[in-house]
């Protein structure tokens, strides 16, 4: 038997300079917005993640803090401005 799992990619981003409420520092958040899951963000600085507004969990992990800011920013590199895909986007994470 086999599973298929659908999971949408990210179809905006955007990026905001302002204080991370994690590490109260003036830094970017490089955020992302993925249909049915809304907006997700990360602080380049300490590496904190929101999905949809709220914090999300921080597994105990070493180095799990760094591999969230990396892999935000390949994502921002990697994804154009705005897909073809995109449709109206509703709400914005803070």
């Amino acid at each position: 038997m086999k599973l298929h799992i659908y999971a949408p990619g990210s179809t905006a981003k955007e990026a905001h300079a302002r204080t991370c409420p994690g590490c109260k520092q003036r830094t970017r958040l490089l955020k992302f917005y993925t249909p049915r899951y809304g907006w997700d963000a990360t602080c380049i600085r300490c590496g904190q993640k929101w999905i949809d507004g709220e914090s999300a969990e921080i597994p105990m992990t070493n180095g799990i803090r760094m591999d969230n800011i990396e892999s935000a920013k390949i994502r921002w590199r990697v994804m154009p401005p705005k897909s073809s895909n995109h449709s109206a986007i509703q709400g914005n994470a803070e």
